[in-house]
């Protein structure tokens, strides 16, 4: 039952290509009646399709689909109406008309309510350009089509509001359906079936008004054929199981393909080639409307390349991952905000912040995780600072403020509470995992009269920053910037981190070794393991990258972790382990003890 339903679709465009074939080879033995019946049949078994598509997959929402059907019902009335009127000779019943246009107001509102659904985010770039593509295909239509009708001799008033109303019903159609298409989202095949549907009815309709133009359209005509696939395509995709999906909300295109360009290009040109096609054969009728066409099409490209470079800029000053401003544009308004705090006499400050133990946590958890912190840190810091302060990622796990009108008392409020809301709450990584985040501060502020460069700022509080990890991190050190000190110089040599590194490694095999031995072990990732004997590395090291921490403050530090940061039977067994002098001791162990600092061991 499953496998007839999902061919469905292709059993119900088979057995509709029977009487559309019929359609065109009958009616020379049989008659127009049975070629009516034959062209209704198909129309009418459409909606019929439809309303066993709804039943059979329950899309979301099933309105979409119901306005198609409905509108199938208003086109198939509208030709039982003409075939009947046309039996007593009688004119073109105005009924007709009305059932046909409704079916355009609903097939318009359907493809609204689609749209809508597929992208519900406001898409600017997408409704200009389908302004520009529905101005460029308003220019045709009103050149090739409506103009040519309406101006015909002998064309009573309601004939020449029908032939109005048509082609401009086709026109909100076509405006609709590029605005779908231009959103972007899944092209499900009943998502393209339903775009051939659409294809095939404006080329129908746009047939239909030029053969008639020419004297050349008769009922039963080979461009009868393009609405009746049009109404097969449709069917198959009522019918088709993808249907169910097409409304699903998808992420708005970037609007930067070639091919979008290349027809926005097009549509951009065609009311300059018209006004030229129509100077050449001598006709000035629509001049005033191609011309305004062209001023609005410039209009809206204008429009289009502002909003692009606004885009661009928004790229180039906005980091990727956080969402906050980059440090390209956090430099830029430090320079401008103290050319004016200068001007005015006022004061303005800066803060740079640090995320404590990051490299433990993509040690432990993974970078995907260290990522989560970073975004968690940037939404916390924005909700802490004020409305007009700056908030930037200055590089990695660095942040910036930039608080305009802030002198040091003020500048120390703020940056307490950064810190406090900062690890008021552990940050969940991987949806389950709770992380506990600290941050150290480093600031000053420039008082008038300041005379304090951009440059200067940063140097000044960067070193506070230092002090601030030096002290022993989680805290806030706000330095003057008249001080002026000189950047902290790593203690540490490049040699000693790559020994240290050895270190880590060697306490690491022999902590994962004890850990999986213990009764209550459970499986750990490697970088768990090497997380714990980093942290006590840096807590007790000294140097650039070292707290120099006693040895009962770095036990208490990762006790505080424990179950937090780190896996609580791997603390406990690395706080064993280190107090039976296996890991992390001194002598012929991986650090020797110096007075009360732990120092990397002569090696090489």
């Amino acid at each position: 039952m499953t496998s007839l339903t999902g061919r469905a679709w292709m059993l119900w465009s088979a057995g509709a290509l029977v009487p559309l074939a019929g359609y065109f080879v009958l009616p020379a033995a049989f008659g127009w009646d049975v070629q009516t019946f034959l062209y209704c049949l198909i129309s009418g078994s459409t909606a019929g399709a439809l309303a066993v598509g709804i039943r059979r997959h329950r899309p979301r929402p099933a309105s979409v689909w119901w306005l198609f059907a409905a509108g199938q019902v208003m086109y198939t009335g509208g030709d039982l109406m003409y075939y009947f009127a046309s039996q007593d000779d009688a004119s073109y019943p105005p009924l007709a008309n009305v059932l046909y246009l409704a079916q355009y107001v609903l097939v318009a509102a359907a493809l609204v309510r689609l749209t809508r659904r597929r992208t519900p985010q406001r898409n600017t770039a997408a409704l200009v350009d389908t302004a520009i593509l529905a101005v460029g295909a308003g220019v045709l239509w009103w050149v090739f089509l409506i103009l040519p009708t309406v101006s015909a001799p002998g064309v009573d008033t309601l004939d020449r509001v029908a032939a109005t109303a048509y082609p401009v019903m086709d026109l909100c159609v076509l405006t609709v359906a590029v605005r779908l298409m231009l959103n972007g989202g899944a092209r499900q095949p009943a998502y393209q079936l339903l775009l051939a549907f659409l294809g095939l009815t404006l080329l129908g309709d746009t047939t239909y008004g030029l053969l008639t133009l020419s004297g050349s359209f008769a009922d039963g005509g080979w461009a009868d054929g393009i609405w009746l696939l049009s109404y097969v395509a449709l069917g198959a995709a009522g019918l088709h199981p993808s249907m169910r999906h097409i409304a699903d909300p998808a992420e708005p295109r970037s609007g930067s393909t070639p091919y979008r360009l290349l027809l926005l290009g097009s549509a951009t040109a065609m009311a300059p080639a018209v006004l030229v096609v129509q100077t050449l054969r001598g006709e000035g009728q629509s001049d005033l409307v191609v011309v305004g066409a062209s001023a609005v099409l410039f209009l809206l490209v204008l429009v289009r390349m502002a909003g692009l470079i606004a885009a661009q800029r928004r790229l180039a000053i906005t980091d990727a991952l956080t969402g906050l401003h980059t440090r390209r544009f956090l430099t830029e308004q430090l320079r401008l905000e103290s050319e004016r705090a200068a001007r005015h006499g006022e004061s303005f400050a800066l803060l740079l912040i640090d995320v404590d133990h990051f490299k433990c946590v993509n040690d432990t958890y993974g970078h995907p995780a260290g990522d989560q912190v970073l975004v968690e840190v940037a939404r916390r810091l924005r909700s802490a600072c004020r409305g007009g302060d700056v908030v930037a990622r200055f590089g990695g796990e660095e942040f910036a403020v930039l608080a305009g009108a802030t002198g040091p008392d003020d500048l120390a409020g703020l940056a307490e509470r950064i810190r406090t809301g900062m690890s008021r709450e552990p940050v969940l990584v991987d949806g389950r995992t709770p992380v506990t985040v600290t941050i150290s501060i480093g600031g000053t502020a420039a008082v008038p009269p300041h005379g304090v460069t951009a440059d200067t700022l940063v140097t000044v509080a960067d070193a506070a920053l230092y002090t601030a990890k030096r002290a022993g991190r989680d805290r806030v050190v706000i330095t003057d910037p008249a001080e002026r000190p000189e950047p902290a110089v790593a203690a540490s040599t490049p040699d000693d981190v790559a020994w240290l590194d050895q270190q880590i490694g060697a306490w690491a095999a022999v902590l994962g070794d004890a850990a999986r031995r213990r009764p209550d072990a459970v499986p750990v990732p490697a970088g768990a393991v090497a997380g714990v004997c980093a942290a006590w590395a840096f807590m007790r090291a000294d140097g650039d990258d070292g707290l120099n921490l006693p040895a009962d403050r770095a036990r208490a530090e990762l006790r505080r972790c424990r179950g937090v940061q780190f896996p609580a039977h791997l603390v406990d067994e690395f706080l064993t382990l280190q107090a039976a002098g296996v890991i992390g001791a001194a002598g012929p162990g991986p650090l020797a003890l110096t007075g009360d600092r732990w120092l990397p061991a002569a090696h090489g």
